[in-house]
């Protein structure tokens, strides 16, 4: 009989001690899920900035090549929407990272969260229309810095290079979105779920 007095406390015992670990295993599940998710978006962008900073950091380091005043303003402008650009994407990454408890209540995490991802799809249409003015000035230095000619005056380098590149950007900059929509319905979703728990 003592024996199974024993058990029985013990089992109390370790049930009592699992209660008291459940919401902190919930609350570091949601949170890991909740940043692994954001992580896809998280990291692509990141790339990105990179390669907006190297874009700039190449084209100023070659500025000394740009020889009318019209190329040397192309110059200043692509240096310049690359980085508005890259801080951009920053500010908009910097919306998710800074919900720094995912496990308040229900109505409030998915209140923020929708109030960031509306933020977040406002910057990312703004980073789309300078992407458009990014391809322009990009088209004009790539043909000075890697053919050392200036075709602003050919007609035929406007109409391939301008058509190719918008078509190019127009389903890029498409399927990007829903990449992210997708993303952050999915993030969404599983916030709905862990609150449940």
């Amino acid at each position: 009989m003592e024996l199974d007095d024993f058990k029985n406390s013990l089992n109390r015992e370790s049930n009592e001690e699992a209660q008291h670990l459940t919401p902190k295993i919930i609350d570091q599940m949601i949170e890991r899920k909740y940043y692994s998710k954001m992580k896809r978006i998280a990291y692509p962008e990141y790339i990105g900035v990179a390669i907006c900073l190297l874009a700039a950091t190449f084209i100023g380091l070659n500025f000394y090549k740009l020889d009318t005043p019209f190329l040397k303003g192309v110059g200043i402008v692509s240096i310049f929407t690359l980085l508005i650009i890259s801080i951009i994407s920053l500010v908009s990454l910097r919306t998710f990272n800074n919900i720094k408890d995912v496990n308040k209540p229900f109505v409030e995490t998915l209140k923020t969260f929708a109030t960031h991802k509306l933020r977040f799809y406002k910057l990312q249409k703004v980073n789309v229309v300078l992407s458009y003015l990014l391809l322009v000035t990009i088209i004009v230095l790539i043909s000075k810095f890697f053919n050392g000619i200036d075709v602003t005056g050919n007609k035929y380098f406007w109409i391939f290079s301008f058509t190719f590149g918008y078509i190019f950007l127009l389903f890029y900059s498409r399927w990007v979105m829903k990449y992210y929509n997708q993303t952050l319905m999915q993030t969404e979703e599983l916030l709905k779920e862990l609150s449940d728990l």
